[in-house]
């Protein structure tokens, strides 16, 4: 406002007609000019120093600005894992219980009674903040995942879910595909062994991506054995993996688009069908037996009841495991360490068996358990075929590779 103020007052002088003032000026012009630029220099760069300032001091937020913001990245951290939780757990989880796994929690971590404002996310969040009031950053970083971890692994079934870091990720995604850790090279899944002229013995180890291939690679090295005709499909410790595979693999045994098998979560009954056909190196085999026991887990339990409900052959061994949960990774935005990557490993889905029930504790029973002394008579009715039943001995008996 002073250099609009000087310029106008010069102007109106001007006007006025004052000879002598003219006159003055003019004999002074140069010394005038240099004034006046030397005032407009100081205004501008004063007023440039005062907006620098303001606008430093807009940018730099007051300390307790920053801290509030600090103890609110842990809280969007647990309440992102909140909402993970609400949205794909397999059971419909009541706000009231999940707030309650945090409080409890958070109770053992820091060893004193908590409080819930309120039974939901809200409470969980407003609590968070106030015990991270009494943290420092160090105790805050280990406290969040620590919390986000203690509720996870007691989500029923307990254990199951749990928080991951990078290196969990990697560890998983090499077991699912059957990555051996000490050559970082896959394996095959499938391995065959001709046992009678007639009988091929067929082992699945786990369910990897590439089962279905490894299954195809290894039948087909039996093509030009024209005697066979009966099959021993060996489940026994298979560990399962992947879930997606099954209805590329049981196309094979059970036909195109055939029901696969079911999965439930909160409420809901998600059917699956196969979407592969028969293998011509796989229909030769009319007589099958499918043998089973209590580490045959997972995936490999939801393809076992599919072969025993479409009666693709007679189940002999003892009952699985009953691991009948689908687990799932789930990558979270809200991250609190920049040298970590945190994700929710989550049970999302509960499998069911070939009566329509869970899986998980109940497993599935084979049409004939071993240990009933009167199994071998059992599997003759079915097949009438004395080298068959010594072959499934030998095989049960037989050290597993």
């Amino acid at each position: 406002m002073l250099l609009f103020d000087f310029i106008f007052i010069i102007d109106n002088m001007f006007k006025s007609g004052s000879k002598k003032f003219k006159k003055h000026f003019s004999n002074h012009k140069k010394r005038y000019l240099i004034i006046l630029i030397v005032m407009i220099a100081i205004i501008l760069i004063g007023g440039g120093t005062v907006t620098g300032y303001f606008v430093f001091k807009k940018n730099q937020k007051p300390p307790q600005v920053q801290e509030q913001n600090q103890k609110n990245i842990y809280a969007e951290f647990l309440s992102e894992i909140y909402d993970t939780i609400k949205e794909n757990y397999w059971n419909k989880i009541p706000d009231e219980e999940l707030a309650n796994l945090f409080k409890l929690g958070a109770e053992k971590l820091t060893q004193a009674p908590q409080n819930l404002d309120s039974a939901d996310k809200n409470g969980v969040n407003q609590m968070v903040i106030n015990i991270m009031d009494k943290l420092e950053e160090t105790k805050r970083k280990e406290f969040a995942p620590q919390l986000a971890h203690l509720v996870l692994v007691n989500l029923k079934p307990f254990g199951r879910s749990a928080l991951y870091v990078k290196k969990d990720e990697e560890t998983l995604k090499d077991k699912v595909e059957n990555v051996n850790p000490e050559t970082g090279k896959i394996e095959s899944t499938v391995l065959g062994e001709i046992i009678r002229p007639n009988i091929l013995s067929l082992n699945i180890s786990r369910m990897s991506p590439t089962t279905v291939q490894d299954l195809k690679t290894e039948t087909e090295k039996f093509d030009n054995t024209e005697e066979l005709n009966t099959l021993i499909l060996d489940l026994r410790g298979n560990i399962g993996g992947s879930l997606d595979i099954l209805q590329y693999l049981l196309g094979p045994f059970i036909g195109p688009n055939r029901y696969a098998f079911e999965l439930f979560q909160q409420g809901n009954y998600d059917p699956f069908k196969t979407k592969l056909g028969w293998m011509p190196s796989m229909v030769r085999y009319k007589k099958v037996v499918i043998l089973a026991d209590n580490n045959t887990q997972s995936s490999a339990e939801v393809m076992l009841a599919a072969l025993k409900e479409y009666n693709v052959g007679v189940v002999v061994g003892t009952k699985t495991k009953g691991w009948g949960t689908i687990e799932k990774v789930y990558e979270l935005e809200n991250q609190i360490d920049p040298n970590e990557k945190y994700s929710v490993f989550l049970v999302n889905h509960l499998t069911l068996r070939d009566d329509n029930q869970p899986i998980e504790e109940a497993g599935v029973e084979p049409t004939i358990d071993i240990n009933d002394p009167k199994w071998k008579n059992k599997l003759n009715e079915y097949f009438n075929d004395n080298e068959l039943i010594k072959a499934v001995e030998e095989t049960w008996n037989k050290k597993r590779p």
